[in-house]
């Protein structure tokens, strides 16, 4: 196969040992950690911010909850910075001073002088919390998935070996067992390999697990201000809708109102033109009221039926 190929070519590990490797939790927790935090980081369209990328702009909101925007000593263009604040200040989340780093500069600034802090919202919290707990939750469920199509080939106890060779026997029954194939557990010397009465199976079926992971990730669009694919929504009535709508709205709001802002201070200090929006395939305006997914609603049926009963007259 021609994948199969490539990845030994560039010196990969093999198919059979990446795809066992690749069901344990560490491995999925990364995936979905990876995966959730790119997501983030499309919410948002940065424009006209020339030559300091959008990403780093938005990898440093989501990561520390603020970014600072400046100039490097003796350099005209500007740049991302992490950074932290400090001083004295009459509040404890508000100050006058922040200090900037990259890999090649670290310096002090004053806030509305020569840096401007850019919030990711109003108490500059950042999103990777978010996606670190939703990684956590969908890893554990992906792992219970797998162990329960696994354990559902062999509902036997959990068997206990008293010697090496056992334990050699009995991996290795395991390992065909988790692919697909028959297996035996060869007791060598016949000294006997116990088995804990203790069903793998668990009282859990492969719907309800699959219906868990769906709801997961319906969760974490929503807590992101994304409406998810997942919802099903012809039993919907106008008011549901609505409500959906405004909690989707109030979830991406704040973060938009504290990157316009920061676009705005930019442009004063530094006399740039960036502006920011929210990406065009989740911006719930004027041209998306309508649910942008193959299912109808009630109020859709409505409309509809009001544009047919026009139509006919």
């Amino acid at each position: 196969m021609f994948l199969e190929n490539l990845l030994n070519s560039k010196g990969l590990e093999g198919v059979t040992k990446f795809a066992k490797e690749s069901c344990t939790y560490n491995f999925i927790y990364k995936y979905w950690r990876d995966v959730l935090f790119e997501r983030v980081m499309r919410l948002f369209v940065w424009e006209n911010t020339n030559e300091v990328k959008p990403k780093e702009i938005e990898q440093r909101l989501l990561l520390a909850g603020h970014c600072g925007i400046t100039k490097i000593n003796n350099e005209n263009e500007l740049t991302a910075m992490f950074g932290s604040f400090y001083g004295v200040s009459k509040y404890q989340d508000e100050w006058k001073s922040y200090t900037v780093n990259c890999p090649i500069y670290s310096g002090s600034r004053k806030i509305g002088k020569n840096v401007i802090v850019i919030d990711n919202n109003s108490l500059r919290n950042p999103t990777y919390m978010l996606v670190h707990h939703y990684a956590t939750m969908l890893a554990h469920i992906e792992v219970t998935l797998i162990d329960l199509m696994v354990n559902a080939r062999d509902s036997g106890g959990i068997p206990v070996a008293g010697t090496e060779k056992q334990k050699a026997s009995i991996q290795k029954y395991q390992a065909d067992v988790f692919n697909g194939k028959y297996g035996v557990v060869t007791d060598i010397g016949l000294l006997g390999i116990n088995y804990l009465g203790s069903d793998r199976k668990t009282s859990q079926n492969i719907a309800d697990v699959m219906q868990t992971r769906e709801k997961i990730l319906k969760s974490f669009y929503s807590d992101i201000g994304v409406r998810s694919a997942f919802e099903k929504r012809s039993n919907s009535v106008e008011a549901e809708v609505e409500a959906d709508t405004s909690l989707l709205l109030l979830n991406l709001s704040d973060m938009i109102d504290k990157r316009k802002k920061g676009c705005e201070d930019v442009n004063k200090l530094f006399g740039t033109n960036w502006t920011v929006k929210i990406a065009e395939e989740i911006d719930y305006g004027l041209e998306n009221e309508r649910i942008q997914f193959d299912t109808v609603t009630e109020t859709h049926l409505v409309e509809e039926s009001e544009v047919n009963d026009e139509n006919s007259k």
